[in-house]
């Protein structure tokens, strides 16, 4: 009989995990909440953390960071060597930062995403959402321009490479007809970048989560850098009240880099892009798997705003936290890590911790409170979290309001998940809008 090691029983990082991650996790938080696992080929050392207390330490913990040059340069070229990160060239922003850069770009970025701007988005967001569910039901634009329904039908059709109006009992791929196309529209909006580059974003971010090898990855990494440089050039020309143009005036100031500028608007387009795509597309998916859940949302719109919260508990689009560096030993209750392993907080498993969330199998729209770290914590906190709630909420809503009987045109085993637990969600959502 053959033994088997703690790395083969808890492996969170194998892909057959991903479409139900959460039995793998009770069964790591009960019996190895820092779960040891060694890298076969690199020996570098990761440690999986499962309860919520330790998860939401580690993502405010000043001696836990992101910035590889905080590390010694011995310790730091081994993950870099490692890592082999293709898009190296775009990283510098707040995702990959820690304080003092991180504090000063996070500051810099904050306006566009205040109250202030995120409500002036909200009608932007209803809007795109209504035409964009015109457009999937096959139906006339009510309530929107002639020229705007078409604008989003164009976006879509560019975006998709498919028409996607769904005739009466008809399909309609709810992923890409509406969550796909929504976050490019809304963020170029808010960048302010003109309707044709949407498309251009959309594929260049289709092209780097699907790149098979890092060159064709750092190719389309490219294309955006160059393209966006462009647009820095002619925006010079005519600054305005978007946040580009905010982020041109810090550069004058010397508040910020190019190189950070770039990598900045590139977190932004692709990196919440992705986010807002699969908290709609899982949203939809877990109303649909619990029937009197959506049903208890229709005779209740109000309860739209904590049913996004309970989808972003139960199951949320990112997995884990971006993997995190110990800069020095850190001791977590009698559990050293030692400086320089990786750490990976699990925000699904931190979620459902019965010490935090009673009947935390129960996906349950009404539940109050709701403390989930679904968003992160600490000084990493999803800077576009308002903003995704926005989208998601008219996304959903709009979607539910709008055909009281629409149901999955297939089994939810047969859907396929992305191929990673970090940035995860369904890559098509086939619904029959009409029951």
């Amino acid at each position: 009989m053959t033994a088997t090691t703690q790395e083969q029983a808890f492996d969170p990082a194998a892909p057959r995990h991903v479409p139900d991650p959460h039995a793998l996790f009770h069964r790591m938080r009960e019996q190895a909440p820092f779960h040891r696992q060694v890298g076969p080929s690199s020996g570098r050392v990761f440690w999986y953390l499962t309860r919520y207390a330790d998860v939401q330490r580690a993502l405010h913990d000043p001696g836990v960071g992101r910035q590889l040059d905080r590390l010694p340069a011995e310790l730091a070229g081994l993950h870099r060597r490692w890592d082999n990160d293709a898009l190296a060239m775009v990283r510098r922003n707040v995702f990959n930062l820690d304080p003092p850069d991180h504090t000063r770009l996070r500051r810099l970025m904050a306006p566009g995403f205040g109250a202030r701007p995120v409500a002036a988005l909200v009608r932007t967001v209803h809007r795109v959402v209504g035409e964009l569910v015109d457009a999937m039901a096959g139906m006339d634009a009510k309530g929107a321009t002639a020229t705007g329904a078409m604008n989003a039908m164009d976006a879509m059709n560019a975006t998709n490479g498919m028409g996607a109006s769904a005739a009466a009992g008809g399909e309609v791929d709810v992923v890409r007809a509406l969550a796909l196309p929504l976050p490019i529209l809304v963020v170029a909006d808010l960048l302010g970048f003109p309707a044709e580059d949407r498309a251009l974003f959309r594929r260049w971010s289709d092209e780097m989560l699907a790149g098979r090898d890092g060159a064709e990855t750092r190719r389309s990494g490219m294309k955006f850098v160059a393209h966006i440089t462009e647009r820095i050039r002619e925006r010079r020309s005519r600054e305005g009240d978007d946040l580009l143009s905010h982020l041109l005036r810090a550069e004058d100031g010397g508040q910020i880099t190019r190189l950070e500028l770039i990598s900045s608007v590139f977190q932004l387009l692709f990196a919440g892009d992705e986010t807002t795509v699969n908290l709609i597309g899982i949203g939809v998916l877990e109303l649909l798997r619990h029937p009197e859940q959506l049903a208890l949302l229709r005779a209740r719109p109000e309860l739209i705003d904590s049913a996004v919260e309970e989808v972003l508990r139960y199951n949320g689009p990112v997995g884990h936290s971006r993997p995190l560096y110990a800069m020095t030993d850190v001791d977590f209750g009698g559990t050293v890590i030692a400086r320089g392993d990786i750490i990976v907080p699990v925000l699904l498993a931190a979620n459902r911790d019965p010490a935090v969330f009673p009947r935390p199998d129960v996906f349950a729209i009404d539940r109050s409170p709701n403390r989930h770290l679904g968003f992160g914590h600490g000084i990493h906190f999803c800077l576009g979290a308002a903003l995704a709630r926005v989208q998601a909420r008219a996304a959903i809503g709009t979607l539910v309001r709008r055909f009281p009987r629409m149901a999955l045109a297939v089994d939810p085993g047969e859907l396929e998940w992305t191929r990673e637990l970090f940035l995860r969600g369904v890559r098509r959502l086939p619904l029959r809008l009409h029951g």
